[in-house]
């Protein structure tokens, strides 16, 4: 999903499958390779499940991009919640 948190699309990736891809690998293979505008969190100094920035709707469920597996054909991504900041990245914590 892009936009911000007035005007959402979706949009269509390709990315290349190889065994024990995260869904952060996915992210960063798009950001790197083939769409530079795309936002979401990606932390080096963490990526071990611990901060909780990286949070992401995947297939409807809401979990950690850095730990969650990349399974299955399909993958569609959303933002974990509404306070859409721009594309995949929300307020953290989510606003009151």
């Amino acid at each position: 999903m892009r936009g911000d948190g007035r005007r959402r699309y979706e949009a269509e990736y390709r990315v290349p499958r190889a065994p024990g891809l995260s869904v952060m690998d996915v992210l960063d293979y798009i950001y790197e390779n083939l769409d530079p505008t795309l936002a979401y969190f990606s932390h080096e100094a963490c990526r071990q499940t611990a901060c909780g920035r990286c949070l992401v709707r995947v297939n409807g469920t809401v979990c950690l991009a850095c730990g969650c597996p990349a399974e299955g054909e399909r993958l569609t991504l959303e933002p974990w919640n509404a306070n859409v900041v721009r594309d995949l990245l929300c307020r953290f914590p989510p606003a009151e």
